[in-house]
């Protein structure tokens, strides 16, 4: 079956698709960060007894349901783009996670709902303040669900839960199957842009209030703006500061389970670097100027009696280690350029901190919108470097005659194909006439193909990675292992731990 492609004039598919990625990209990852950040300045007015925070916590409110209403309109062109440009993209997508879409969806309306009463019974609530602030609290979980959601389906996109060079025909990757949704990446992909999402969202916040900062000049409403920027400032810092430590681990996930993304990243090959610049890169010396400032800043403010929201000294400092630890690491692996170029752009960070509070007199206003800024331009160059660093997932054109489509799921789309409509050339053949040392899944025309080393890729990858078992040195005890193994637990036949045994025995790749 041939296939025509669409194409968009001048700016093309594959730019289309990331420009439209990117504005998503922009306005829902503040969902998080705002509604935590309003919480916490609601939480703040109400132990403060000072209306000021509540003041702010309902401007950002209704700034929170007009952004996510604009990321709802640029999400839905995002599903149009992708169905008409990637046809067989989104419908592999779709099939592998369908409940996870259907689920995540609900959660949205509920959401927007919930989000825009929260606003607009402000006032009317006034005398239950307390279940006000419970309800809005209520968001950021609710946020992280729908988060966790989507990153289930963002990891499985980089990370699938059975290993590269195992086919998805007939029926092994369901969308809410444990393989399908908890894949290696998930965890620390969710970790990572959690702590990204809210620290975006208080930088933002005190960006907001430089600007209205700058624009004033009664002294009683400087206070209000430097005050409430001091405290969605260091509500991001502190999310900011965890960062790197996520960070180690998703580069230590990449590493064993998609190696070619690490290596893209690492060493700048693919579409990490465009237009003759490595994004990654670019998106780390931000990164490092970014802490230089904030460091530059609470080392400045913590020397200034009564200023508040103080955070501990010992936390901050032992967090700023880390990430000299971190770069020190990825020098290691990288070139010693990167380390060097991470610690003098934090260093001329941490200058300018201190000159930018002193020329304003003690005020933050500069520094926070300089951080605002900043961290607009790391999370996009981060959304992009993520998605040009990952291998790809299906080709450009689409042949919809090898979509995979579960049989048990969607019986009435298998209803009209014969055989050679659903699976290519190769995979009849091979279920045909099976090789030596192949079991055959049971599933009539879906009948999956295993050799040993898929066998080993499917089962030992269930419970720990596959570095693990390559890092065994009893060799000459395999048999002992996998009963082991299967005494723990592991669903093997007596066929398919003979399999395994004689690969592993051989020393055979997998």
């Amino acid at each position: 079956m041939s296939a025509t492609a669409i194409d968009v004039p001048l700016l093309g598919a594959k730019w289309t698709i990331g420009f439209t990625g990117l504005l998503h990209t922009a306005v829902a990852s503040l969902s998080i960060g705002l509604a935590a950040l309003v919480t916490v300045l609601q939480i703040v007015g109400y132990r403060h007894r000072d209306r000021r925070y509540d003041l702010l916590a309902r401007r950002m409110q209704l700034v929170h349901v007009c952004i996510y209403n604009i990321g709802t309109i640029v999400a839905i062109g995002l599903i149009f783009s992708l169905s008409g440009l990637f046809p067989q993209f989104w419908s592999q997508l779709f099939v592998h996670q369908f409940w996870t879409l259907i689920v995540e969806e609900f959660i949205f309306f509920l959401l927007a709902t919930t989000v825009t009463f929260h606003y607009f019974f402000w006032q009317k609530m006034w005398g239950h303040k307390k279940l006000h602030i419970f309800l809005g609290a209520l968001l950021t979980p609710l946020f992280l669900l729908q988060f966790y959601l989507i990153n289930g389906i963002g990891g499985f996109m980089l990370t699938p839960g059975y290993q590269t060079g195992q086919a998805t025909v007939g029926g092994l990757i369901d969308g809410w199957d444990r393989m399908g949704f908890y894949n290696p990446s998930f965890l620390m992909l969710t970790a990572h842009r959690a702590l990204a999402n809210v620290a975006y969202g208080g930088f933002t916040v005190a960006a907001l209030c430089g600007i209205m900062h700058y624009l004033t000049h009664r002294e009683k409403v400087k206070r209000y703006y430097e005050d409430n920027g001091r405290c969605a400032f260091y509500t991001g810092f502190l999310c900011f500061l965890g960062l790197p430590i996520v960070g180690y681990f998703y580069a230590h996930v990449l590493k064993y389970e998609a190696n070619e993304a690490y290596v893209n990243l690492m060493w700048g090959q693919g579409d990490v670097v465009a237009l003759g610049m490595d994004w990654w890169w670019l998106k780390q010396l931000l990164v490092a100027g970014m802490f230089g400032l904030a460091l530059g800043y609470f080392r400045d403010a913590s020397k200034r009696q009564g200023a508040s929201f103080a955070l501990p000294l010992v936390l901050v400092w032992s967090l700023a280690l880390f990430y000299l630890l971190y770069y020190l690491g990825m020098g290691m692996i990288m070139t010693w350029k990167f380390f060097f170029a991470m610690l003098g752009v934090a260093a001329a960070g941490m200058l300018l901190a201190g000159h930018l509070v002193r020329f304003h007199r003690g005020s933050g206003r500069a520094l926070f919108l300089l951080m605002g800024a900043l961290s607009f331009l790391t999370v996009m160059l981060g959304g992009y470097v993520r998605e040009a660093a990952r291998p790809r997932f299906v080709n450009r054109y689409s042949h919809y005659d090898h979509v995979y489509i579960p049989e048990h799921r969607q019986p009435v789309l298998m209803v009209h194909k014969r055989p050679e409509d659903v699976f290519t050339p190769e995979e009849l053949a091979a279920a045909k006439a099976p090789p030596k040392g192949a079991l055959i899944q049971a599933g009539g025309v879906g009948q999956k193909l295993l050799d040993s080393a898929a066998l080993i890729r499917v089962h030992c990858s269930g419970c720990h990675t596959l570095e693990r078992v390559k890092n065994y040195r009893l060799t000459d005890r395999w048999s002992l292992i996998v009963s082991q193994m299967r005494a723990y637990g592991l669903k093997l036949s007596n066929d398919e731990a003979r399999l395994i045994v004689e690969h592993l025995e051989a020393a055979r790749p997998y």
